[in-house]
């Protein structure tokens, strides 16, 4: 009997690994636990350096149910690093772990499972645009050298956490030492403007305090960015926000080829970053067109590949492309298409309840409705993403809010490509797209806009 259970507890044994090597093998991630402090939809974002290069997908969205649990499972080919509220998470192939987030304390964050460790690290991860050691400001003393030794003394804290955290890969340890030189760095370019508000200098004493802190940091920058300049860093946020600096900075005549060469990937990556952004602005695509010849002067492949992906996308469809059609349910549960509304120049508002942003901009849409209500050749559409019918309702009885209040679900809005949230598409007379991203209500550039079409 004995023997029996063996074999069937072995069987099973290799059945685990076995599950656990395929799912590694197509490389997929699994989280699911708690989400503490969260709106009812959740993006687990991407922070490599094809953060904003590649266009953005739906298929790491989460709904927490209403006990805050969640599961989700998507594709991760590569470790990377990602964003699940305020905590950095580091994920690779194969990861299947159970996490408890609050989104207002992400150093309270737990993690257990495979894939641990390394999340369990970074739950102290500082934030690049808040100075990273400085703490937007926290650690800012009466004078710049006292400063300095504040922020060197916050690196070694966190040199001393990454050396006893257990469990960690050597590529993962490589990332978090060059991470941790790079948040001091961070730190040290962010310290005089950070310098300025908390002191509240004026004046002399501001002017005094500034050069006196920059001819402080001089020989610090030097030595902490001596033969720093690598590409393959370009997947960390802070790391991105100081690479321009340390490609200027570095001055060494020994060292200048090997810089060059190690700099063109980062180059290429704020190039790459400048072009998408600008094909986002496009007005048309004859514009976006013009992008074609643009892109190829990004030698680095994989960002030139990004960057036409990208361009692709948003000549698959967007402005001056006919709108896609969609039926939503109004608030007597009937159904309504938004080809209905052609003829006219067509406002729609996508939000949800849960979403505070959506919610700061409610007053702003009602008085744009106001403003246009004498107008019959515009119509506003307010377009719920909410999941629930009741949540919706009663968000629009509480408002007294009234003309064309939609619900709908987001999975009929695939072509649209709704990621965040608020968002306006205009449409105009001819049911065409004007603005897959248009002015928010409270922009001035909103009427700008929607003049231009009447």
């Amino acid at each position: 009997m004995k023997t029996r259970f063996k074999i069937i507890a072995f069987s099973l044994f290799l059945l685990v690994q076995q599950v656990s090597s395929a799912q590694q093998k197509i490389g997929m991630v699994t989280l699911s636990g708690k989400l503490k402090n969260f709106s009812n939809q959740v993006v687990v974002e991407d922070l490599s350096e094809f953060q904003y290069l590649l266009p953005q997908t739906g298929e790491r969205i989460i709904i927490p149910g209403e006990d805050a649990s969640f599961k989700i499972s998507f594709p991760v080919k590569v470790a990377n690093y990602f964003r699940l509220g305020r905590n950095t998470l580091y994920l690779s192939p194969g990861d299947h772990m159970e996490v408890v987030i609050d989104k207002n304390n992400p150093r309270n964050a737990s993690f257990t499972g495979k894939g641990a460790e390394a999340n369990n690290y970074l739950r102290n991860t500082p934030f690049p645009k808040g100075g990273s050691f400085l703490e937007a400001g926290t650690l800012i003393k009466n004078t710049p050298e006292a400063t300095i030794e504040a922020v060197e003394a916050s690196a070694e804290i966190r040199r001393k956490e990454l050396m006893a955290a257990t469990g960690l890969t050597t590529e993962f340890r490589r990332l978090e030492t060059a991470r941790i030189k790079a948040d001091l760095i961070n730190s040290l370019l962010s310290g005089e403007s950070y310098s300025s508000m908390i002191l509240k200098l004026k004046g002399n004493d501001a002017e005094t305090y500034a050069l006196r802190y920059k001819e402080a940091i001089k020989p610090k920058l030097v030595a902490y960015g001596h033969n720093f300049v690598d590409a393959s860093l370009m997947k960390m946020t802070v790391y991105r926000d100081i690479a321009a600096d340390l490609i200027n900075n570095s001055t060494d005549a020994k060292l200048a080829q090997p810089i060059r060469d190690c700099a063109q990937p980062i180059r290429d990556w704020y190039v790459a970053e400048e072009l998408v952004a600008e094909m986002e602005k496009a007005k048309n695509k004859s514009e976006l067109a013009k992008f074609k010849e643009k892109i190829t002067q990004i030698k680095t492949i994989s960002y030139q590949k990004a960057a036409n992906q990208m361009l692709q996308r948003l000549l698959s469809f967007g402005k001056g492309d006919e709108a896609v059609d969609f039926t939503a349910r109004d608030l007597n549960g009937l159904p309504v298409k938004l080809s209905s509304l052609k003829g006219k120049v067509i406002y729609v508002d996508l939000w949800a309840t849960w979403c505070g942003p959506c919610m700061h901009e409610m007053p702003y849409f009602e008085k744009l409705k106001v403003q246009y209500k004498d107008n019959p050749n515009i119509v506003f559409v307010s377009l719920s993403l909410d999941d629930t019918a009741e949540v919706w309702k009663k968000s629009v009885e509480s408002r007294k809010a009234d003309g064309r209040q939609w619900l709908i679900d987001r999975n009929k809005l695939h072509a649209y490509n709704i990621v965040g949230i608020p968002r306006i598409l205009l449409i105009d007379k001819n049911f065409k797209i004007a603005d897959m991203d248009a002015p928010a209500p409270s922009s001035a550039e909103a009427v700008k806009a929607i003049n231009q079409l009447l």
